[in-house]
């Protein structure tokens, strides 16, 4: 249960990741916001920097991901051999700095995205994204009372 959480939080950050993309349930795939080009009236600069910033924001998000599966496997090793306290504390607080570093990139890349969008652009990608966030809710609301309907 403790994966499928951490598992849960990442993808929700991967797929949230400084307001740049938004995670379709339907499709298990990812919409970024150049995808959107029409609909935000985004000029082919404004794109390619979204573009660059996605990359970057991706790779930041993959190399912290290892990181942080790495060390939440070292932390069931140790919680299964009942390691010393003070071990596994300082393996916690290295997981929480990650999650800690995710949430500061997640805000710094929204900074960022805001600077390549017009107020109105900007608005209007927010808007898109509660659409999706909305959708996957209900997704998720349907998937949960189909498993109790099984039970």
């Amino acid at each position: 249960m403790k994966k499928l959480i951490l598992i849960s939080i990442a993808a929700i950050i991967c797929f949230s990741f400084a307001g740049i993309s938004v995670y379709c349930a339907e499709n298990k795939k990812s919409v970024y916001i150049y995808e959107y080009k029409k609909e935000l009236a985004l000029t082919d600069t404004q794109e390619q920097n979204l573009r660059d910033i996605i990359a970057k924001a991706q790779r930041y998000v993959a190399d912290k991901q290892n990181n942080l599966n790495r060390l939440q496997a070292e932390l069931n090793k140790m919680l299964a051999e009942r390691a010393d306290l003070d071990k596994i504390k300082a393996i916690i607080n290295e997981i929480a700095k990650i999650q800690a570093d995710f949430a500061y990139e997640r805000i710094a890349g929204e900074r960022t995205i805001e600077t390549e969008l017009t107020g109105e652009q900007f608005g209007k990608w927010r808007s898109i994204q509660a659409e999706f966030v909305n959708n996957l809710q209900q997704a998720q609301n349907a998937a949960s009372q189909a498993k109790e309907i099984k039970k």
